[in-house]
């Protein structure tokens, strides 16, 4: 799981938009009343499911070993300030 912490929205949908080129999402509705938007992200290395919450928080869900996930976080990673992650 990796968390990149006040994200402003226009930089979440951005990243968002920049991972449909690649992958194919499923939206899915939001369970929590802190959560803006969620989908997954489901490759044949398993599921990766990416929540961003109200406070600017981005949560990527997936397993370390997944080449997929480990993909994606560099896609994002290359798209926000290293000081704004954790």
């Amino acid at each position: 799981m990796v968390n990149y912490k006040k994200l402003l929205p226009d930089l979440y949908y951005s990243i968002k938009r920049s991972l449909t080129k690649d992958f194919i999402l499923s939206q899915y509705p939001s369970y929590h009343d802190s959560m803006l938007d969620s989908f997954e992200i489901v490759s044949i290395d398993g599921k990766i499911s990416v929540y961003y919450y109200k406070d600017g928080t981005l949560e990527i869900q997936g397993k370390d070993t997944n080449p997929t996930f480990r993909r994606i976080v560099r896609n994002v990673n290359g798209l926000v300030s290293k000081k704004d992650y954790i």
